[in-house]
C-alpha cells in the first residue's frame, strides 16, 4: 500500500507542462519557373500555420534554384491544419505566390520530415487554401405526414481569405444530395456578411421528406464562398453531413472543419514549379518540474568540486554530444542561473590551460573552455556586438563596392588600386570601432578576460609578454568580431544573406581581424598567413604597423581589467526585439490624429523602447518600474488582429504583433521585466470617443472592467531563463548519447577493475570473493563487500525498463524495491552510490541513472496530459469529413 510520502512524491513529480515547439529548415529551392524565357527570379518563402503568417526569410536576388539557409523553432500558439511553405516572386509591383508545399499537423505529429528533403513545389487554388471550422444545428421533427429538416449555420471561424484582397465577404450556401452527388433540390444561400473572418447567420434552412427512409439516404453540402467579386466567387470551403450518421432524437450542435470540394483534383504537374528542400518537424516535450532535474542539476555544478575536470559530469557531457554549441549554451544558462559563472569559467579556463603545452595553440581548438565561452560571449555581449560593428556592417551591405585584391579573381574592368583602397578603407573602420569600444564591453566578459590574461600568463611564465595578448584575443578577435563580420546574419546583424561582392568582402575583411587577433605572435602568423595567401602581403603590411599593434594591445589590456568595460553582467541582456506596429500616444501635439507607425522596439531588463529602425536613437523610452502590465486588446476595438496594450502609470501604448506566435513572445517577453505584479483588472478595449469601446464608461480613469488573463499570469511567473526547459534540453542531449555514455560506463569501469587487479596483486591479497563482480548486462563495477546478491540492485541496465533504486534499503533477493509507479516501473536514486567507486565511474552513473529515470517519469506524464485534454470539452478538436466534435 502507497504512503503518503509516496503519494506526495508522484504527485509532485506528475506536476508539469507540456510544451510543442514547431521546428523548420528551410535549406534551397531549384528549378523555379523563371517569368521569361531570359530572366531569373528575387524569391523568398513565407511560412504559415493555415492561412496566418509564422516566418519569411530573406529575398535571394536573381537566382532560380536560391540558396536560402534559414532556420526557426517557435512554440505552438494555437491548433492548426496544415503548416505551409509559399514560395513567392518579389520581383514584381506586388509580390506574387509561385507555389507551395504544405505538411498537415497529423503528418507532422505522426513523423515528421526530420531530414532535408526534396519535396515538389505544387500549385495554389481554392482546394489547396481551405481553412477554418463552422458551427451547425441540425434538427429534425415531424409535421403532419412529413419529416422536417432544419439546418442553421451558427457561426464560422477562420476562413480563408484566398482570391481576396483582405478580408473575405463570405456566404454560405446549403444544398441535399442524394446518392452519386445529385441534388435533391435547388441550393439555398444566405446574405453576404461583409468583411470578415468568422460570420454569423441567421437563416434557417428548411426541407420536407415524406419519408424517414427519405430522409436518411440523404447529405447535406454546407459550402462558403467569397461573394465580394463578379463572376465566378472564389470557394471558401465545405462540409458534408450523412443524414444517417446524426442523432434525431435532439438537438444536433457540432463544429465541423471546412474541407476540399470531393471532386477537385491537382490541375498542375509539381515539377513545372520546382522542388523546395527543407525538413520540418513538431515536438512535444513535457517539462517537468524544477525537483525532477535536481540529480542533473547537482552533478553538473558539483563538477566544480571535482579535482580533475575530465572526471565530471560536466566534461562527460561535453565528450559525449556532438553539438558543442548547444551543450555550451545549456551549461552557461543553468551556471549562471545558480550565479556561478565566475566558477565556471575559472575552472574550464584551468583545465585548458592546464593540457596545453604550447601558448600559441591555446584555446585554438575546439574544447569545452571554448564552447563555453563562445555562448557566454554570444549571450551577454550581443549588445555590445551590434553597438560596434552595425553601423560598419551596414555600410558595407549599402555601398557593395568591390574590395577584392586577389590577382586571380580580377575581372574586367577592376582595378587593383581601387579595390586594395576600399578594402584598407573597411578594415580601418572596423579596427577603430573596436579598439574604440572598449568602454562598452560588459563589464562580465572583462572578468573573463581577466581570468583569461592571469591563469596563461602564471601557466606560460616565459612567454608572458605575448600570451597576455593572444589568451584574450583568440576569443574577441577570433571568436567573437570575426566570425560576426563573416556571417553578419548569424550573429542578428543583418536580415538577409550578403550578395556574392559583399560576402567576398566580408571574408577579406574577417581574415585581416583573424591576423590582428594574434598580435602577441603578430611577426610569425603575419608570415605564414603571407606564404599560404600571398596576396594579403600588402594589407598585412599596412594593418600590422606599429601604431595599430599598439591600439590593439591598448584595447586587449583595457578590456581585461576585471574592473573595466560596462557594469552590466547579465543585466544589459535583450529580453526581445523586432518591428511592431504602435498607435501614436500623442504625447507632443494635442488634438492631432492618432495614427498607427512601424517602429523598431527593443526590451531589456532596464527599458522598452522604440525608434524608426533599429540603429536609430530611441524616440521614446520607458522604465520597466513604469509597466504596470501587459494585456491583449480584443480585434474589434481596431479592427486589427494581435493587439496588445502596455499599461503604464499615466498612459497606455497599444502595439500590433506580427502573428499569435510575436504576439504570445512579447507578452511573455513584458510580463517577465515587469518588477510588480500585474493588476487584477484591466480594459480590453480603448478610450475612444470619450468611452471605453469595452465596457462604455466615459471615465478615462476608470478601473479595469475585465480579469487579468490566467495566461499573462502564468507567463509573468517564468524567468528569464527558464531552468526547467533549459534542463530538459540537458536531458535530450543526454538521451541522444546514451550509447556514449554507456560506451564511457564500461570504459571506465575496466580501467577502475585494472586498477583495483593491481593494487590487489601488489598487496598479495587474492581470496574469492574479494574481487569486484561484474554484471554482464551493464558492465557496472560493485564494491567487493556488497556479493553477488545487490548485484541487480546497483546496475544501471539500459535493456530494462523497470529500473531498481540503489538506495541503502534492503534490496535482497525476494525484496520488492519501493515502487513510485504502477506498471513495474520504478525510479532510480543515487543515494547508496558506494563513495569508493572512481569518481569518474560514479558521474557517468548519475547521468545514466538520470536519463533512465526521466524516461520512466516522462512516459507517464505525456499519457496523462495527453488524456486530459484529449477528453477536455474546451480542447479544440480535429475531425474528418463527416465527423463532429459534440458541443455538451
Amino acid at each position: 500500500m502507497a504512503t503518503s510520502e509516496d503519494s506526495l512524491q508522484r504527485a509532485e513529480l506528475l506536476e508539469g507542462r507540456l510544451e510543442t515547439t514547431i521546428h523548420f529548415r528551410i535549406a534551397e529551392a531549384k528549378s523555379l519557373p523563371p517569368p521569361d524565357l531570359r530572366s531569373t527570379r528575387d524569391s523568398y518563402v513565407v511560412v504559415t500555420l493555415d492561412q496566418e503568417e509564422m516566418y519569411r526569410t530573406a529575398v535571394v536576388e536573381k537566382n532560380n534554384s536560391p540558396l536560402y539557409g534559414e532556420e526557426y523553432m517557435f512554440q505552438m500558439p494555437r491548433e492548426f491544419r496544415n503548416l505551409s511553405f509559399y514560395v513567392c516572386d518579389a520581383g514584381g509591383i506586388r509580390d506574387a505566390r509561385i507555389g507551395k508545399v504544405a505538411i498537415s499537423k497529423e503528418l507532422l505529429m505522426k513523423e515528421g520530415i526530420t531530414e532535408d528533403t526534396w519535396i515538389p513545389i505544387r500549385a495554389i487554388d481554392a482546394d489547396t487554401e481551405v481553412q477554418g471550422s463552422v458551427h451547425l444545428e441540425v434538427n429534425v421533427y415531424e409535421r403532419l405526414a412529413n419529416y422536417v429538416l432544419t439546418i442553421r449555420v451558427l457561426e464560422c471561424h477562420e476562413l480563408s481569405s484566398f482570391g481576396t484582397t483582405g478580408l473575405p465577404d463570405p456566404y454560405c450556401q446549403v444544398s441535399i444530395l442524394m446518392s452519386g452527388r445529385k441534388e435533391w433540390s435547388d441550393p439555398k444561400r444566405s446574405q453576404v456578411k461583409k468583411k470578415t473572418t468568422d460570420p454569423s447567420f441567421t437563416e434557417v434552412f428548411e426541407y420536407t421528406f415524406r419519408s424517414f427512409e427519405e430522409l436518411t439516404s440523404v447529405f447535406v453540402k454546407v459550402a462558403f464562398y467569397h461573394g465580394g467579386r463578379v463572376g465566378d466567387n472564389p470557394f471558401l470551403g465545405e462540409v458534408n453531413l450523412s443524414m444517417a450518421e446524426i442523432t434525431m432524437s435532439r438537438s444536433h450542435h457540432a463544429w465541423y472543419q471546412l474541407c476540399s470540394r470531393c471532386e477537385s483534383q491537382s490541375r498542375s504537374n509539381p515539377s513545372d514549379l520546382g522542388s523546395l528542400r527543407m525538413k520540418a518537424v513538431l515536438l512535444e516535450d513535457f517539462i517537468h518540474p524544477l525537483k525532477s532535474y535536481e540529480l542533473l542539476s547537482s552533478a553538473l555544478l558539483e563538477s566544480l568540486e571535482v579535482e580533475n575536470l575530465v572526471d565530471s559530469a560536466l566534461f562527460i557531457l561535453s565528450e559525449a554530444h556532438k553539438n558543442r554549441s548547444e551543450m555550451g549554451r545549456a551549461v552557461v544558462q543553468i551556471f549562471l542561473k545558480s550565479n556561478q559563472i565566475d566558477e565556471l569559467m575559472k575552472a574550464v579556463i584551468k583545465h585548458e590551460v592546464k593540457v596545453t603545452s604550447d601558448s600559441n595553440t591555446l584555446f585554438r581548438g575546439n574544447s569545452l573552455a571554448s564552447k563555453v565561452i563562445d555562448e557566454f560571449m554570444k549571450l551577454v555581449g550581443q549588445e555590445y556586438l551590434q553597438r560596434t560593428l552595425q553601423c560598419c556592417i551596414d555600410e558595407i551591405f549599402d555601398s557593395k563596392r568591390n574590395c577584392e585584391i586577389d590577382p586571380l579573381k580580377l575581372t574586367d574592368g577592376d582595378y587593383l588600386d581601387v579595390n586594395m583602397a576600399n578594402l584598407l578603407f573597411f578594415v580601418e573602420k572596423i579596427l577603430s570601432a573596436i579598439t574604440a569600444s572598449a568602454l562598452s564591453c560588459p563589464r562580465s566578459m572583462c572578468r573573463v578576460f581577466a581570468l583569461l590574461k592571469e591563469i596563461a600568463v602564471s601557466h606560460f611564465p616565459d612567454d608572458s609578454d605575448s600570451v597576455q595578448y593572444t589568451a584574450v584575443s583568440a576569443f574577441v578577435f577570433l571568436r567573437f568580431f570575426a566570425p560576426a563580420i563573416l556571417n553578419p546574419k548569424l550573429l542578428n546583424l543583418r536580415r538577409e544573406f550578403a550578395c556574392p561582392v559583399v560576402s567576398r568582402t566580408l571574408t577579406l575583411i574577417s581574415k585581416t581581424i583573424q591576423g590582428m587577433g594574434n598580435i602577441g605572435a603578430v611577426k610569425q602568423k603575419g608570415a605564414s598567413m603571407v606564404r599560404k595567401e600571398v596576396f594579403m602581403a600588402s594589407i598585412y603590411e599596412q594593418i600590422m604597423d606599429n601604431s595599430h599593434i599598439r591600439s590593439v594591445k591598448e584595447y586587449l589590456t583595457a578590456i581585461s581589467d576585471p574592473q573595466g568595460g560596462k557594469e552590466s553582467s547579465f543585466d544589459i541582456a535583450v529580453y526581445r526585439e523586432g518591428y511592431l506596429v504602435k498607435r501614436s500616444q500623442r504625447k507632443k501635439v494635442i488634438g492631432t490624429p492618432k495614427n498607427f507607425r512601424r517602429r523598431y522596439f527593443c526590451l531589456t531588463d532596464k527599458r522598452l523602447y522604440y525608434a524608426k529602425g533599429k540603429p536609430d536613437a530611441p524616440l521614446c523610452t520607458i522604465p520597466v518600474e513604469d509597466i504596470l502590465g501587459v494585456e491583449q486588446v480584443d480585434e474589434d476595438t481596431f479592427d486589427m488582429k494581435f493587439m496588445f496594450q502596455v499599461i503604464q502609470k499615466d498612459r497606455i501604448l497599444y502595439v500590433q504583433a506580427k502573428n499569435s506566435v510575436d504576439l504570445m513572445e512579447w507578452l511573455s517577453a513584458i510580463s517577465k521585466s515587469c518588477p510588480t505584479p500585474p493588476p487584477d483588472t484591466f480594459h480590453n478595449g480603448a478610450y475612444l470617443n470619450n468611452s471605453w469601446s469595452c465596457c462604455s464608461s466615459a471615465d478615462e480613469k476608470a478601473a479595469g472592467c475585465k480579469s487579468v488573463s490566467l495566461y499573462v499570469k502564468m507567463l509573468g511567473k517564468k524567468e528569464v531563463i527558464d531552468l526547467p526547459v533549459v534542463l530538459h534540453k540537458v536531458y535530450r542531449m543526454l538521451l541522444q548519447c546514451q550509447a556514449k555514455l554507456m560506451d564511457f560506463k564500461r570504459d571506465a569501469s575496466e580501467m577502475a577493475r585494472s586498477s583495483m587487479d593491481e593494487s590487489m596483486s601488489t598487496d598479495g591479497t587474492g581470496e574469492e570473493g574479494t574481487l569486484p563482480t561484474k554484471d554482464s548486462a551493464s558492465n557496472a563495477l560493485l564494491p567487493p563487500a556488497e556479493g553477488r546478491q545487490r548485484l541487480n540492485s546497483m546496475s544501471c541496465r539500459s535493456h530494462s525498463p523497470g529500473l531498481c533504486s540503489s538506495s541503502t534499503e534492503d534490496h535482497s533477493p525476494g525484496v520488492r524495491p519501493k515502487s513510485m509507479f504502477t506498471r513495474g516501473t520504478h525510479l532510480v536514486t543515487v543515494d547508496g552510490m558506494k563513495s569508493d567507486l572512481p569518481v569518474r565511474l560514479k558521474a557517468i552513473c548519475s547521468l545514466l541513472v538520470f536519463v533512465k529515470n526521466m524516461e520512466v517519469s516522462s512516459d507517464i506524464n505525456i499519457g496523462r496530459n495527453t488524456l486530459k485534454s484529449g477528453s477536455s470539452s474546451e480542447a479544440p478538436f480535429r475531425c474528418q469529413q463527416g465527423e463532429a466534435y459534440l458541443v455538451q
